[in-house]
């Protein structure tokens, strides 16, 4: 009989709040990006400055994909922690259904922003604007 998970392991907590600062480096970088977008879109050069913060928001995005698949991957494998027993049952079907949300959403982002990127894909923009509305 498998062992009962009674907490998340050192691994899962370090995913956690590994998306958490990359996330929030994706906030602070949005400025760069949303230019560089524009300047695109009206075949201009982008602004120097920006082009750094662009590069690591894509590559900061990769890695958020990367690492809820990760993420993912564990929870399927190891687990998570049981609801507390005297949650009442609406709030532990809300709960799942927040955590599976956010799951969605940490998928969701980085493909959409890099259809939207390397293949010029507005309305894939568009989505990425609505779902980074949605994860804040």
């Amino acid at each position: 009989m498998p062992k009962a998970v009674t907490g998340y392991s050192s691994l899962q907590i370090g995913l956690h709040w590994a998306v958490v600062v990359l996330i929030v480096f994706q906030y602070v970088a949005h400025n760069a990006v949303v230019a560089d977008w524009n300047a695109l879109r009206r075949n201009e050069l982008p602004p120097a400055d920006g082009a750094a913060m662009t590069t690591l928001h894509i590559g900061a995005g990769i890695l958020i994909f990367l690492l809820a698949m990760t993420r993912i991957g564990l929870r399927l494998t190891r687990g998570a922690p049981p609801p507390p027993a005297d949650e009442p049952r609406l709030m532990q079907i809300l709960s799942e259904s927040v955590h599976v949300s956010i799951y969605a959403l940490l998928i969701l982002l980085p493909l959409t922003g890099l259809v939207a990127w390397f293949f010029g894909v507005t309305a894939a923009g568009f989505v990425h604007v609505l779902l980074t509305n949605a994860l804040l």
